[in-house]
C-alpha cells in the first residue's frame, strides 16, 4: 500500500502523520518547532522522514504558515518562523529526502480538508474562515481551491474596517482585530470591569452558556458585525456555503447566533440588493485538518486522488 507523510508546521509544534490516499491516519505524533534555526528545522523534518522511510512513502505533503508559492515550495513569508522567509524548501531538502515535496499555506490546507471530507464536501463555491489569533481563510471556486494571482486569496485578516479614511498601519481597525477571539473576550471583560488578560475563550463561552447577559450581548454584537462583513463578501463572491473554523467554532452557540444574525440581516436588506443568503456551519475538522488538507492538495495536483 502506498503511504504519504503529511506534516503540519505550527508556531509551537510540528505535527506529522503517516497516511494512506484516503487520509486515514495510520500513526501520528508531534515535536517542538525550532524557534530561530533553519538548520534545526530542516533536521527535524529529515528526522520525521527517516522515522517512516521504510513505509513505501510516495511523497511529503506539508502545511505551513505564510505566503507560499506552492508551485515551487517557496516561502515569501512564514509568519512567526521568519527563518523560512525566502527559502525554497524542496530545494533545501532534495538531497536529504528522496521524495516529491509539496507545501501549502495552513489555512488553505484546512479549507481543503473541509472540501474533501468535511463541511464543504460537494460544494461548488464557498469561504472557509478560521477565527483565532487572526483570521485565516480560503476560497473555494468551482469546487477547487482558489489561490489567487500571488497565492494570497483568502487573507481576511488585513481587510480594513474603515473605508471612509486612509488605511495606515497605525490607528486602523482590521478584521483581525475585530473578529479574533481576543476581541470578543476583551469586549466582555471591559464591560464587566475585569482584567482582559484574566479571561480566555473557554471562560467566556462558559458565561455565554450560563446566560450571562453581558456575555450574550457581546456575542450578539460580535455576530451582528461579522454578519455585515460576510454580506460584503457575498455581494462579491456569491458563494453557497461559509464554514467557520478556529477554536471558538466548536461552540454551537456561536454558529447558531451567527446564522440568526445573517437571517435577520438578509430579512432587512432591500430587495434590490442582489445577495443570496448562504449556508453557514462550523468546520468539521480541527486538529488534523491541516494534515488532511496538505495531503489532498498533493494528490489533486498530481492527479492521484482516488475517491472510491
Amino acid at each position: 500500500m502506498n503511504h504519504y507523510l503529511s506534516i503540519d508546521v505550527g508556531g509551537t509544534g510540528i505535527k506529522y502523520a503517516l497516511m494512506n490516499d484516503q487520509a486515514e491516519i495510520l500513526e501520528k505524533g508531534e515535536v517542538p518547532t525550532p524557534k530561530n534555526d533553519l538548520e534545526g528545522f530542516l533536521n527535524v523534518i529529515v528526522a520525521i522522514y527517516e522515522k517512516y522511510a521504510d513505509q513505501n512513502l510516495q511523497a511529503l505533503a506539508m502545511s505551513a504558515p505564510g505566503k507560499i508559492d506552492s508551485d515551487r515550495s517557496y516561502f515569501y513569508t512564514s509568519g512567526a518562523l521568519m527563518y523560512l522567509d525566502g527559502v525554497n524548501l524542496a530545494d533545501r531538502l532534495k538531497d536529504r529526502i528522496p521524495l516529491e515535496i509539496s507545501v501549502l499555506n495552513d489555512a488553505k490546507s484546512a479549507a481543503l480538508a473541509e472540501l474533501w471530507k468535511g463541511s464543504m464536501k460537494g460544494k461548488k463555491s464557498g469561504i472557509v474562515m478560521t477565527l483565532g489569533t487572526g483570521i485565516g481563510g480560503a476560497l473555494i471556486i468551482d469546487g477547487k481551491l482558489w489561490r489567487g494571482n500571488t497565492n494570497c486569496a483568502g487573507e481576511f485578516s488585513g481587510i480594513p474596517m474603515r473605508w471612509d479614511q486612509p488605511t495606515a498601519m497605525e490607528g486602523q481597525d482590521w478584521w483581525c482585530s475585530k473578529y479574533c477571539t481576543k476581541a470578543l473576550t476583551t469586549s466582555y471583560a471591559l464591560k464587566k470591569g475585569i482584567d482582559p488578560s484574566s479571561i480566555n475563550g473557554k471562560d467566556y463561552f462558559e458565561q455565554v452558556n450560563q446566560n450571562d447577559e453581558v456575555a450574550v450581548a457581546c456575542l450578539d454584537e460580535f455576530c451582528d458585525s461579522l454578519a455585515t462583513g460576510l454580506l460584503g463578501m457575498q455581494l462579491i463572491l456569491d458563494v453557497e456555503h461559509i464554514s467557520i473554523g478556529g477554536g471558538i467554532s466548536r461552540q454551537k452557540v456561536l454558529i447558531d447566533t451567527l446564522n440568526r444574525k445573517v437571517k435577520e440581516l438578509f430579512d432587512r436588506i432591500p430587495s434590490q440588493v442582489p445577495a443570496s443568503r448562504m449556508e453557514i456551519s462550523a468546520c468539521q475538522f480541527s486538529n488534523d485538518a491541516n494534515l488532511i488538507g496538505a495531503l489532498y492538495f498533493y494528490l489533486v495536483e498530481h492527479g492521484l486522488l482516488n475517491e472510491a
